[in-house]
Formats: C-alpha cells, sequence, structure tokens
C-alpha cells in the first residue's frame, strides 16, 4: 500500500503545483485543435472537449490516415496508455489492454451503442476497417453513469462519418512483411465508399465496401506459421434523415466475413485443417444494425431511443493430427478412433440493446440524464475437443440518472448512479459515479472522477478462444460459482496548456477490484486437454500516472511524447501455473501476484510534418517487461516444465510519408508509402515445431512491413 499512497501524493502535489503557476502566469486563450474538438461519448450530447468533466482523448480522422492503419486494431494502439496484446501464434487474436486491465474490462461502442459480444470480441477489433471511422472517443475509467457492466477500464467510441457533400473516395493498398511467405507475397487491401447527401441537406447515405488480405509468414522457418493468413470483406450502409431540425433518424449496418488459417506451413497448409500436424481454421460472419432516433421536444427537454442488434457466427478448426489423432496408420499419431469432425466447432451469439434516455436541460448551468437500458446476449458454443459445450442468455437492466451542473465559474461536476439488474447476479448493482471539473484557469483544467463499477460472471472474449500447447489443447472454463467482481477507480487528471507551444497533461489513476477474476490452472491428467479455470481470485488494484507532452511550434510540424508508469497486482499469490499438489514433479507450480501480460512501462512518440511537397509522420511505441507465462515441451511433445518469463523492453518504430495531388474539380489524389517496425523489433524466442506452445508470443503483433497506397477522393 505504501507505493500505491505515494503515487496519490505524488499526484495531488503535482495537482497543486500546476495550479498554482497557471494562476501566477498570465491568462491565455486556449488554441490547441484537440482543445477546439467536439466529443460526445462522456455525457451523450455534443461539446466542446475542453468543456467536458469527463476526460475523453480523441483519435482524429488524420492520425488515422498518417499511419496507415487498416483497421481499428491497428489505429488504436497509437494511443497513449493503450496497448494491443496478441495472444496465440496459431490464430494471432489481438485484443486492446487500457489502465492495464485487458479488452473484456473495456466497452467497445458504435456510434454510442455497445455492438460488441463477448464472441464478436475474439477477432472484432480486426474486423472494423479504419475508413468507416471519422474519430475515436476514448474515455478511461468508469466515470460517466451511462455506460454499464464491461465499462471499468473505459470505453472506445467509434465515431462514424457524416458527409457534408455528395463525393466519394476509393482507396487501394498494398503490403509485405519480413519472413517466409506462405502464400503469395504482397497484402493487398481496397476500400471504397460514396456518400450522397440531398440538395436541401436532410437525408444522407452512405455506402462503403472493403476487402483486405494478409499472407501467411513462418517467421523462425519452422515450417509452422507465426502470423496468420487471414481474408476480410466487409461492407454496408448508413442513412440519416432530417425531416426537421428537430428530428433526426439514423440507420446503420454493417457486415463482416473473416477467414483466417494457422499452424503447419508448406503443402498441408492448402488442404484440410484435421489433416495437418497443427492447425486452427475460423470463419466469422457477423453483421451489425442499429437504429437511432434522436428529437428535440421543447427548448428543456429532448430524447433519444435505440436499438442495436449484433449477430457473429463462428465455424472453427482446432488441433491437428498432432493433438488429436491421425487416420493414417503409418503417422507416429494414429488413432483408430479418430473421425472426421473431430476438432470442429459451431459458435454463436445474438446481442440485443435497447437504449432510451431522456434530457432536461432548464438553464444553462443544469442538465438532466435519465435513461433505461436493456441487454439481452445468447451464447452457444459446442466445442467437442475440449468438452466445451455452452448455451448461456444473459440480460441486464439498467436504470441510470446523470446531473451536470456548473454550481461556479470554475466548478463543472456531472455526477449520477445506476442500478443493474443482471441475471447472473440475484442483487441489483448500485454504482454511484462523480466527475469534477476545475476551470483553475483559462489555460490549467483538472478533470476529477470516481467510479463504482462491477463486471457480471459471464463468458468474455478470451474465454471464447483455444489454443495449442505441446500437441494438446488448452480452454478456459467459468468456476460454476463464479461471482461478480467490483471496481472503485479514481483519478485525477490536470491539463495545462503552458503557452500556445507546449501542453502537459497528466492523468493519475488508481483501481481497487474485489473478487477479481483470476485464471488458475486447472489441469485434468485424465484428460487430452489442458484446462484452465476462470475464478474469483481475491483482491487486487492497479495504479499508475500517464504523462503527454505536446510541443507545436508551428502550423508546419508538431511532436506529442507520452508516457505510463502502472503497477498491477494482486493482494495475494495466484496459482499461475501447474500443478500444486505436487503429484508431477515436472508440472511444477509457479505462482505471481503480479497482473500477466500486463507492462509496467508504456511510452508513445509522435511526430507529424505538414509540408509544401508532402506530409510525414514517425510513431515509437515503448513496450516495458511484462510476466508471461511459458509451458515448456520437448521434441515429442512432453512437458519439460512451467516457466514465468520477464520479457524483454521493445522498441517499435513506423515511418510514413504522404502527398496530395490536387486534380481539379474537387478531386484529390493521396499517395502513401511506409515502414512499419522499422527496426524489425519481434520476439527471438518464439516456440517451435508441432508442441509449441501457441500462447508464448509477446511483443509487437507483426514484423517490419512495408507498405504503399493510393486514395482517389471526388
Amino acid at each position: 500500500m505504501t507505493k500505491h499512497k505515494t503515487t496519490w501524493k505524488t499526484a495531488t502535489a503535482f495537482t497543486v503545483g500546476l495550479t498554482w503557476m497557471a494562476s501566477a502566469q498570465s491568462s491565455t486563450e486556449n488554441t490547441s485543435e484537440e482543445l477546439e474538438a467536439m466529443v460526445i461519448t462522456g455525457s451523450a450530447y455534443a461539446e466542446p472537449l475542453k468543456d467536458a468533466p469527463v476526460r475523453t482523448e480523441l483519435i482524429e480522422r488524420e492520425l488515422i490516415q498518417s499511419t496507415a492503419s487498416r483497421d481499428l486494431a491497428q489505429a488504436i494502439q497509437y494511443t497513449p496508455g493503450v496497448r494491443v496484446d496478441s495472444t496465440c501464434s496459431n490464430c494471432n487474436p489481438q485484443s486492446i489492454q487500457m489502465l492495464g486491465l485487458p479488452q473484456s474490462y473495456i466497452a467497445i461502442l458504435a456510434d454510442g451503442l455497445p455492438t460488441f459480444s463477448g464472441l464478436a470480441g475474439v477477432y472484432g477489433i480486426e474486423q472494423i476497417p479504419s475508413g468507416l471511422i471519422e474519430r475515436v472517443e476514448v474515455v478511461k475509467g468508469g466515470g460517466s453513469s451511462l455506460y454499464g457492466p464491461g465499462a471499468v477500464a473505459g470505453v472506445i467510441n467509434l465515431i462514424p462519418r457524416e458527409p457534408e457533400r455528395t463525393g466519394g473516395s476509393i482507396e487501394v493498398t498494398g503490403a509485405a512483411m519480413e519472413g517466409r511467405q506462405v502464400g503469395g507475397t504482397v497484402n493487398p487491401g481496397t476500400f471504397g465508399v460514396y456518400d450522397w447527401v440531398s440538395p436541401d441537406q436532410k437525408t444522407s447515405v452512405t455506402v462503403f465496401g472493403s476487402y483486405d488480405m494478409m499472407q501467411a509468414v513462418d517467421l523462425n522457418a519452422d515450417g509452422f506459421t507465426d502470423v496468420s493468413e487471414r481474408e476480410l470483406t466487409s461492407g454496408g450502409l448508413r442513412a440519416t434523415w432530417k425531416p426537421q431540425s428537430e428530428t433526426k433518424l439514423t440507420f446503420d449496418y454493417f457486415a463482416s466475413d473473416e477467414g483466417r488459417r494457422g499452424g503447419e506451413a508448406g503443402a498441408a497448409f492448402s488442404g484440410p485443417p484435421n489433416l495437418a500436424a497443427i492447425a486452427e481454421e475460423i470463419f466469422s460472419f457477423r453483421q451489425v444494425a442499429t437504429l437511432k432516433w434522436e428529437q428535440e421536444l421543447t427548448d428543456a427537454w429532448s430524447m433519444q431511443h435505440a436499438y442495436a442488434f449484433s449477430g457473429t457466427r463462428r465455424d472453427s478448426y482446432y488441433g491437428g493430427t498432432a493433438a488429436l489423432g491421425s487416420p493414417d496408420p503409418t503417422s507416429e499419431f494414429f488413432d483408430p478412433t479418430w473421425t472426421p469432425q473431430r476438432g470442429f466447432g459451431d459458435t454463436s451469439s445474438d446481442l440485443h440493446f435497447v437504449d432510451s434516455l431522456l434530457f432536461f436541460e432548464p438553464s444553462e448551468s443544469h442538465r438532466f440524464t435519465y435513461g433505461l437500458q436493456y441487454r439481452h446476449e445468447q451464447l452457444i458454443d459446442a466445442q467437442d475437443a475440449v468438452g466445451r459445450f455452452l448455451d448461456e442468455t444473459y440480460t441486464n437492466l439498467g436504470v441510470l440518472f446523470q446531473h451536470r451542473w456548473k454550481f461556479h465559474e470554475i466548478y463543472t461536476a456531472e455526477y449520477g448512479a445506476r442500478a443493474d439488474f443482471h441475471s447472473e447476479i440475484s442483487d441489483p448493482v448500485f454504482s454511484p459515479r462523480a466527475n469534477l471539473m476545475i476551470q483553475a484557469a483559462d489555460n490549467l483544467r483538472i478533470r476529477n472522477s470516481v467510479s463504482w463499477g462491477f463486471r457480471a460472471p459471464e463468458v468474455f472474449n478470451e474465454d471464447l478462444h483455444i489454443a495449442n500447447v505441446g500437441g494438446e489443447l488448452s480452454a478456459i472454463q467459468n468456476d460454476p460459482g463464479l461471482r461478480e467482481e467490483s471496481s472503485i477507480t479514481l483519478s485525477v487528471a490536470p491539463e495545462w496548456q503552458i503557452n500556445d507551444q507546449w501542453r502537459l497533461e497528466v492523468n493519475a489513476f488508481h483501481t481497487w477490484l474485489s473478487d477479481t477474476f483470476a485464471l488458475v490452472s486447472n489441469d485434468n491428467p485424465a484428460t487430452d486437454v489442458i484446462e484452465f479455470l476462470k475464478e474469483n481470485g481475491g483482491n487486487s488494484q492497479i495504479a499508475g500516472v500517464e504523462l503527454n507532452l505536446g510541443y507545436r511550434p508551428s502550423d508546419t510540424w508538431r511532436v506529442e511524447f507520452s508516457w505510463t508508469q502502472q503497477h498491477a497486482q494482486f493482494d495475494e499469490n495466484q496459482l499461475v501455473l501447474g500443478d500444486d499438489t505436487l503429484s508431477d514433479p515436472l508440472d511444477n507450480p509457479i505462482f505471481s501476484n503480479r497482473y500477466l501480460r500486463t507492462p509496467e512501462s508504456l511510452g508513445l512518440l509522435r511526430f507529424f510534418y505538414t509540408g509544401e511537397w508532402f506530409d510525414a509522420f514517425i510513431g515509437a511505441k515503448i513496450t516495458g517487461p511484462m510476466d508471461v507465462p511459458h509451458i515448456v515441451s520437448d521434441a515429442s511433445g512432453d512437458l519439460v516444465g512451467n516457466r514465468l518469463v520477464e520479457t524483454p523492453w521493445f522498441f517499435n518504430l513506423d515511418v510514413g510519408i504522404s502527398r496530395d495531388i490536387d486534380m481539379g474539380d474537387a478531386q484529390t489524389l493521396t499517395l502513401t508509402a511506409g515502414i512499419k517496425n522499422l527496426l524489425d523489433a519481434y520476439q527471438d524466442d518464439l516456440e517451435r515445431g508441432a508442441f509449441r506452445d501457441a500462447t508464448y508470443v509477446y511483443g509487437p503483433a507483426f514484423p517490419r512491413t512495408y507498405h504503399v497506397g493510393a486514395r482517389w477522393s471526388f
């Protein structure tokens, strides 16, 4: 506790010091572009970022294009304090970490509506083309009462494009990775969008489509892929209708179809997955539809009603002859009980969400929000290879209240509470939340937040993934007695516009978790599956400080630096790997009180240059050491032992340039080129062979990658 108390004493002293320094100098009007931006996520209505009491960070369209990000996973990693983690060398699922917590603690929204079910979260952040996103709003922590279970670490809200004129764009990209290519050498991608806006600006329709291909790569020449093959096709439309100035109707539809394959390379890669030594093959189809009605009733009253549906279907194969046996009598893995169906599985989830909000603004000083939210999710999962059969239905009714009160020229409070009635919890969960913004000076704002939250005992995205370890499949199951997890999060975030060129922001945060969900080894030697159990592991806490410093001497270039230092640990040691009964000396137990796969240090440097002839971007990401479990097997698949490995530091450098060519008649041709992971910072101890531990991966998700692109806007 001493370390965490010191963190808060330091943060408090720093905040007081900033207040004194800002008051001592003359007031200057804030001209930062970021503070002039509009945000909506924290309070459900558009307002300037500088006026929002709920701390919000932005990923603008400019950054998405500058970084040549092809999907949400690539775009979100340029946010301070946010990390994208890859957890399997066969199928390479990626997930987001924020405030030291994994993706299952984060609510991912589309236009303010939750459309990510537990199943959609497994590969979903890689299935959203960046061309659909106008900007991303990131709220760290659970300060807003608008969001219920799953928003403990915060909210990532994808704001769609709002066209103002008829036009569109077509983009073609190509990329190539280092390493031995299993398929072709080029990863092609295309994205097209067309906007139609009526002459009276009352109606708009946007249609879009994309195709993205990534070839499989074998990086250590062992005959097994380290980057999976992926082929994604997606498309949809967005329509808005404003029959009058007080009314807006919006309809969105999105569909994606993805196939991915990893495992044994060579000739086996193009054959049936159940005849390869090791293979993972997944076909995912996802569709999302939302309908939103926004209505101003009077000068003081307005309302918003919305419905969202998300349906995900996944056909999968996990295994191979080394794990599940072979029908070939001459094979060393011959199994006379082998059947063609072994290893195949089907998973589906349907998520329905109804949102009803009523707003009352009697004056400029007060704004009240009342709401009802209902969520219904059904998950069906049949994975015979690991003995997992689920048919779960989760419902949650949330009742919320929130009040914005500007009670003084320099003080703005936004506080409220919600009560959630969840089907897996016997009693309603009450979650109060409060934010206080102090406008200490024209150039200094201090945002303070406290929030209570919870996670219900559901099946989350990481539970629905299966991996191969030492020729055996590993899977996660929930403890039948799993209880809800409760949280309290505090944050203090001063933001100081030092002058027209320099800007400093600090965010000190501390989260306490009770009955923390913990993954423990629970292997049954009588089965051919390595079982892990999710249970309540006691209390834990995450504390940290995020520092952001920006320098913009001119409109030509700017540089932004951020550093996050955090510490996440359980109050008591947890069994991470192995058998604590010591019945098998090779299956040695490993205990730790630290959060796994969670680095304590994260750094980010972003450099932007806007010139007459070209624009340039440089992004540098620093990832500190973290603990990663490693199950070690020999060449025949026999267990050697368990280890807890501290990973090295990683320094990842991305560079890119672009040039806009004016073609007249409101047409522009944009050419781009760059290199991601320029220094090829990649894990240097990759597992080898059919009996590798596929979960022993860390560091950047991809090796050095060259990319080019062309976009025609009209």
